[in-house]
């Protein structure tokens, strides 16, 4: 009955199917709701609504009345859940309460207040109505915001000169500003500024509590006197209109105490690490009885009991020098970087005092050096060069070591064994594949620079990299393939406005293959020649450029974005080298940004991303394209859900569906434009376990950088852009075990760009669940894709 009833829909009707279903789940918020465990007879809370007049702009009135909503009185907040992505329901409803209506007021009053809105006034309604033998409370808060208090003129008293000259040197990174919205978070964070400012010049004994803000709310034509009674009653007049109609309070900065040690400058003493401690040690007692083993490197004191880090360690991760003045953020900063080497499971701190001079004491509590995991996986795939399906075993042995040379420096080292197995083909042999992997890796926790004499020295969360990796496949009768890889390179993060910056730069990238071709390799290239790319010889040397930037700004914390652009160039520094011939020349551009809205219930998440490559070589065995292993894909569980891993593309090309016997060869391209939106919503919860589920629309392609006399459609042209484009549509569900999420999706292709009929656009009115491809192969037209993790 579906199925008769969707053939009535028009083609325009179909394509706005999945926009309406977005609409109808982010309408359902409160419109409706279901209520379950309702008091009979009995006035309960059904719906809580603001109404905010006089902001400057409905972003701003939004976001206000978002803040509002978390300050109803408890016993006066509906809780809703969502359920199967739509339904909004009530369990257990609270009884309504009109006498706790004041104290919401005062809750809102006191939070508007803090922004700035000092004549605010707040207006409850209630209406009861009765559905069924439901009595329902709506209860909705008119908010009339009257003109903002402003700051009027902001001054510092500090009564110490070296405190009112380093107050006045740091002005302009002050909360306050002449003319801003009053605020008393911003006065608390001022507060918070100054302190840190002190602290980190030297004033260790000077805290939050020594400090304070005298706000002055009196206009001062209020304290003029005047002889002339109307002249004073004129003059009170003007200035209660005047605060009425431009109302500024201010504000001055002031000590509670400029005597003692609060106002003296301490300087670092010596600083003294106890390495090797118990979970079990208590800090205090620690500084009473020391570790029984003693070394002095330089200005640093390492007191251990077992010599498990050198002291030359402390020397490079410290940021802090003897005699320089006390500064808590260093201290603190020191304190991070000893805890993201990884080499200690727990870290504290404390100060002390001696001769007028502050001693820092880091205690470290090491983690566990050595580790190691063994895993087994398992894979089924659509063999590319003969018939039948590829089982695969494999072992993976993974050994780590969190203090390599005792010095905080992780490495990884892993083996991989495996083997692929012929099924359901009794005329090739069983053991199709066999293959080994073994790598190497360093994280060195500083910069080191090749050739400079100059000690290495640790920057603001700053690490040198270098891995090593060697490979070995095995294809039976078909080739045989090696490989060694190697790099080095640096990798630099820091924290801003809450967002983390990382730069990668690899200044050297290696990467060396050689394959042995065997007679039934030849013969296959024969028959499907686009197999050709795949099987080039050459090696790679290389460097790169990385950005990323992630996280959620302060003004925005439910709005969270990423963006990474890179950049590879390979050969150029050899372009003259007489090894030419055998290493790849081209150049690598790509780009991701993403974008997650997280509400209530549901997230609202997108990504853009591209990629393009030119291969600038002379070789023209590589058909000026760039090798397979730095081409760009399509399809699978992360990227086009409607089509399988590697098989979207190229363009509209239909090379594949009339060369080849088989429609499972992977197809790269040198240049890749995609665009994702999801829409993700709650099911129901079981326990600390979640089901959730998506809609979803992915939008891309991948082409070759030129059309080819081969494949004349594989190349990009923007002519062609919208032919090519290809459009897939599902749903899914996650299943979130807290540290890991399961995904399943189903997706299905709206347009493919292969598809000879209706402009590539899939016809609901004859749905066809497969079709049949110009070389006979059956391809469907729908996808279940199995992943791990959210696809962006």
């Amino acid at each position: 009955m579906f199925f008769l009833r969707i053939k009535n829909i028009s083609f325009f009707s179909r394509f706005y199917l999945v926009p309406l279903l977005f609409l109808l789940n982010a309408c359902t918020d409160v419109k409706k709701a279901l209520v379950h465990d309702y008091p009979k007879q009995s006035t309960f809370v059904y719906d809580n609504k603001i109404i905010i007049r006089g902001a400057d702009n409905k972003a701003f009135q939004q976001s206000l009345n978002n803040e509002l909503n978390n300050y109803w009185d408890d016993s006066l907040k509906v809780k809703r859940i969502r359920q199967f992505g739509v339904f909004n329901t009530i369990i257990q409803p609270i009884a309504y309460q009109p006498d706790r209506l004041p104290r919401t007021i005062q809750y809102m009053q006191s939070f508007l207040a803090s922004k700035g809105y000092h004549q605010t006034a707040l207006s409850p309604q209630v209406k009861i109505d009765t559905v069924r033998d439901e009595w329902r409370a709506r209860i909705t808060m008119l908010v009339q915001l009257n003109k903002k208090t402003l700051f009027d003129t902001i001054t510092y008293q500090l009564n110490n000169r070296k405190l009112q000259e380093i107050a006045i040197k740091n002005i302009s990174q002050s909360y306050l500003k002449k003319g801003q919205p009053f605020s008393n978070d911003n006065i608390n964070n001022e507060l918070d500024r100054l302190v840190a400012l002190f602290r980190s010049e030297g004033f260790y004994y000077f805290t939050k509590e020594k400090i304070f803000a005298e706000v002055d709310t009196i206009d001062q034509k209020l304290m003029q006197l005047n002889l002339d009674p109307l002249a004073q009653i004129n003059q009170v007049t003007s200035a209660t209109l005047t605060n009425g109609q431009n109302p500024s309070w201010k504000v001055s900065i002031q000590l509670r105490n400029s005597s003692g040690p609060i106002t003296q400058q301490y300087p670092i003493g010596q600083q003294l690490f106890y390495s090797d401690l118990k979970l079990s040690d208590n800090p205090d007692s620690i500084l009473v009885n020391p570790p029984p083993f003693q070394e002095v490197k330089g200005e640093f004191v390492h007191s251990f009991t077992q010599s498990k880090f050198k002291s030359s360690l402390f020397e490079h991760q410290t940021f802090i020098k003897k005699g320089d003045l006390f500064n808590e953020n260093l201290y603190y900063k020191t304190l991070n970087n000893y805890s993201s080497l990884g080499a200690w499971q727990q870290i504290d701190g404390r100060t002390t005092i001696k001769n007028d001079s502050i001693y820092l004491h880091y205690f470290l509590v090491p983690a566990l050096r050595h580790s190691f995991s063994f895993d087994i996986e398992g894979s089924k795939n659509t063999s590319q060069l003969s018939d039948g399906n590829l089982l695969g075993l494999s072992t993976n042995f993974t050994f780590r070591d969190k203090n390599v040379a005792k010095k905080s420096i992780p490495s990884i080292t892993n083996l991989k064994v495996g083997v692929e197995l012929n099924v359901g083909n009794t005329n090739d042999n069983l053991a199709q594949t066999l293959l080994w992997n073994v790598g190497h890796t360093y994280s060195f926790p500083s910069l080191i620079i090749p050739f400079s004499s100059a000690k290495s020295k640790s920057t603001n969360n700053a690490r040198t990299n270098f891995s090593l990796n060697s490979a070995y496949i095995d294809r039976i009768n078909y080739y045989q393939l090696k490989s060694f890889t190697t790099s080095w390179g640096y990798e630099w993060k820091k924290n801003k406005g809450g967002r983390e910056i990382t730069w990668l730069y690899k200044p050297l990238n290696v990467e060396f293959y050689q394959i042995n071709k065997f007679s039934k390799l030849d013969s296959l290239l024969i028959l499907n020649p686009f197999l050709r790319s795949s099987f080039n010889e050459g090696n790679v040397i290389s460097q790169s450029l990385n950005f990323i930037n992630t996280g959620s700004s302060f003004s925005r914390p439910h709005q969270n974005t990423y963006f990474r652009i890179g950049i590879e160039e390979a050969g150029g520094l050899l372009g003259l080298a007489s090894l030419n011939n055998n290493i790849y020349r081209y150049f690598k551009l790509e780009a991701e940004y993403r974008e997650l809205y997280k509400y209530d219930y549901t997230e609202l998440a997108w990504r853009i991303m591209g990629g393009w490559g030119n291969n600038y070589s002379d070789n023209t065995s590589s058909n000026g394209r760039l090798p397979f292993f730095k081409q760009f894909t399509a399809g699978g569980p992360y990227s086009m859900r409607a089509w399988g891993l590697r098989q979207l593309g190229l363009g509209s090309s239909n090379f594949y569906d009339t060369s080849a016997k088989s429609q499972s060869f992977d197809r790269f391209g040198d240049l890749q434009l995609e665009a994702n939106v999801e829409y993700r919503f709650p099911l129901f919860q079981w326990g600390s376990y979640k089901v959730g589920s998506a809609l979803f629309m992915d939008i891309g392609n991948i082409w070759n950088a030129r059309d080819t006399k081969q494949d004349p459609n594989s190349g990009f042209r923007l002519d062609r852009l919208y032919q090519d484009l290809a459009i897939g549509i599902g749903t899914g569900l996650r299943f979130d075990f807290n540290y890991f999420i399961v995904r399943i999706d189903y997706a299905m292709k709206l347009k493919d760009p292969t598809r000879l009929y209706n402009q590539g656009w899939l016809d609901f009115n004859d749905l066809k669940w497969s079709e049949i491809k110009q070389n006979g192969s059956r391809v469907n037209n729908y996808a279940w894709q199995f992943g791990i993790g959210l696809p962006f």
